[in-house]
């Protein structure tokens, strides 16, 4: 028999939970021939898998390459790691459709800071213009609630006129129409903070009739945990849709000892019959805007209410007070690092604390992070010290955890290695391997492979890909168990990991020992 490709005398983990077993795979086009002693088959490419692990490819069940993929379709970063396709479109923002004021400020932003032509609005045409660009992964896409509701125009709460909803439904029907595969919400982001579960509901019954999914960043992640999961449960049981928690966590010491009801509110769901899951990542610090640090009363309106806002000394003072308040133990300022502002004047400031940036400007943090944050236009980032090791490793021992990475395609060199980003960007998958299994023992190696691939296509509805079967499309990974390791890190997280040695992508080999091979055979798979 002949094939394009074998991989000769490997450990197969195959995805499914199930412990590996030493076999040859055979891959013809784009699928995987055969799964057993292959020593008849002949193939053009021969790799050795003695001594090594092959499993199917990593999905990043959580990414957010939406735009970057196109300016790196080569997808360095997640490529590198083992990942072979990414869920886009993540915590309520996503690059179409997109219209009005929301449309000129991207088109503006991505031009200024990244030379992307941004020449699309609705969901079909940003799906041709990935095509075009020939990504090295696949892309599984998801609409944005934030994105759309930006687009009808609603920046503030209340619920919207029947009008505004009408197009918000025009918006989602389209994207589901091209091919999403769900809609995902970013409810301590505007405008989707200013949204309500009925609101939210509206659009999450679209979704459901075409049997897909919603991912939710919730409305909280600390103080209000509980009340988000609740919420999130009630959107699934009003509209009937399957709902992924997003990046699931306990943030704030205060806040760790709320696991166990978390647990709690979430299990009583999936009992009740609803269709709930979650994914994280395996780090112990969150990465979004440094806006996030301000309350969520400050963006009403748009962001050029939210700018304004932040030169007023009143409002700061209002700020003040509030965050003062809620900072129990003194410390959130110590908590949250600069990693990238968007703005020569201010680079001084990255890798530092807001804490430390304050006192080298001479101002209140708060009113630090205001001037920052209005002097870089909203484009600064922060990671956010706050979660519980022990609550990590109780989460994902759970069977309805996923992993994501909640990172965009990066590369060590270039305009996409400016500034200090999560090491997650680089290193999340080997680190399933090397941390959480090899060396806190929180799962095994089947188990933890399972949570990187088959779980996640079963959440998505993909039958054919996340398992190492006869038939199944070929995206596959190889690794050397004993030498696989991330290596960024949050001072240097410019650093590819190490142990990856194949990665192949629909029947073709985008990675062979541990470097990339130039061909990008990804393709933007579409919901059925």
């Amino acid at each position: 028999m002949e094939a394009d490709v074998i991989i000769r005398s490997a450990q197969v983990i195959d995805g499914t939970g199930s412990e590996g077993r030493v076999a040859d795979v055979a891959v013809s086009g784009e699928r995987i021939a055969a799964v057993e002693d292959l020593c008849a088959w002949r193939a053009g490419l021969e790799i050795d898998g003695h001594g090594k692990v092959l499993c199917p490819g990593f999905v990043d069940m959580h990414g957010h390459s939406d735009y970057f993929i196109l300016v790196l379709p080569g997808a360095d970063g997640k490529i590198l790691q083992g990942i072979t396709t990414e869920v886009v479109g993540n915590c309520g923002y996503s690059a179409a459709p997109v219209r009005g004021d929301l449309f000129e400020d991207r088109r503006s932003s991505h031009k200024e800071l990244y030379g992307l032509e941004v020449d699309w609005t609705d969901f079909s045409s940003y799906l041709d213009r990935v095509r075009s660009a020939g990504p090295a992964i696949n892309l599984v896409p998801l609409f944005g609630f934030n994105t759309v509701r930006a687009s009808a125009g609603l920046y503030s709460s209340g619920t919207p006129d029947s009008r505004s909803m009408s197009v918000m439904l025009e918006m989602a029907r389209e994207s589901m129409d091209a091919g999403a595969f769900g809609m995902s919400l970013g409810l301590i982001y505007p405008p989707g903070a200013f949204a309500d579960a009925g609101e939210i509901s509206v659009l999450a019954r679209e979704v459901a009739k075409r049997g897909g999914i919603v991912s939710s960043h919730m409305r909280s992640e600390g103080d209000r945990l509980i009340e988000a999961i609740e919420e999130s449960a009630a959107i699934s049981r009003m509209s009937g849709v399957r709902f992924q928690i997003s990046h699931l966590k306990t943030s704030g010491p205060s806040n760790w000892k709320k696991l166990d009801r978390a647990f709690e509110v979430v299990e009583a769901a999936r009992a009740e019959g609803l269709d709930i899951s979650a994914d994280r990542y395996p780090y112990l610090a969150s990465f979004t805007q440094l806006s996030a640090a301000l309350p969520e009363w400050t963006y009403e309106g748009g962001k050029t209410a939210f700018l304004a806002r932040l030169k007023d000394k009143d409002q700061r003072d209002r700020m003040r007070l509030e965050l003062d308040a809620a900072d129990r133990l003194g410390d959130r300022w110590d908590r949250i690092v600069i990693s990238q502002v968007f703005k020569d004047e201010l680079k001084k400031y990255e890798s530092k604390t807001v804490a430390q940036g304050a006192r080298e400007a001479g101002m209140d943090p708060v009113d630090f992070v205001c001037s920052v944050v209005h002097e870089a236009r909203d484009r600064a980032a922060a990671v956010y010290h706050t979660m519980s090791e022990d609550n990590l490793g109780r989460i994902y021992q759970k069977d309805w955890v996923m992993v994501g990475t909640d990172g965009s395609v990066r590369n060590v060199s270039g305009i996409l290695a400016e500034g200090k980003p999560h090491p997650r960007v680089y290193g999340t998958m080997p680190r399933m391997i090397s941390w959480v299994v090899g060396e806190k023992g929180w799962l095994d190696l089947p188990g933890a492979i399972r949570k990187m691939t088959f779980d996640p296509c079963r959440a998505l509805g993909i039958g054919d890909r996340g398992i190492v079967r006869e038939g199944a499309a070929a995206d596959l990974v190889l690794f050397d168990p004993q030498n696989i390791r991330d290596k960024a890190t949050y001072d240097n997280p410019q650093q590819y990991p190490e142990g990856i040695e194949m990665v192949m992508v629909n029947g073709r080999v985008a990675v062979r020992n541990g470097e990339l091979t130039g061909d990008r055979p990804g393709r933007v798979l579409l919901k059925e």
